[in-house]
């Protein structure tokens, strides 16, 4: 049986404010899973956050997971 490590660089998690429909005191976070495969994101996603409502945005040449709050 294999294990998958994911290794996420802390500098790469931001908070970013929302978009003008969604309340101030919600931020959003964004994780850069550039490097990572679909399924190393939905490893880190089970094991490290308390929600399922993720979702991957593309910013230029990176991809962000955005982590809604």
């Amino acid at each position: 049986m294999s294990q998958t490590v994911v290794r996420i660089d802390a500098r790469s998690q931001r908070t970013e404010p929302t978009d003008a429909a969604a309340t101030v005191d919600s931020p959003r976070r964004r994780v850069d899973v550039s490097s990572l495969h679909l399924d190393e994101i939905r490893t880190y996603v089970e094991a490290n956050l308390e929600t399922d409502r993720v979702s991957l945005e593309r910013r230029g040449a990176r991809t962000y997971l955005v982590v809604e709050e």
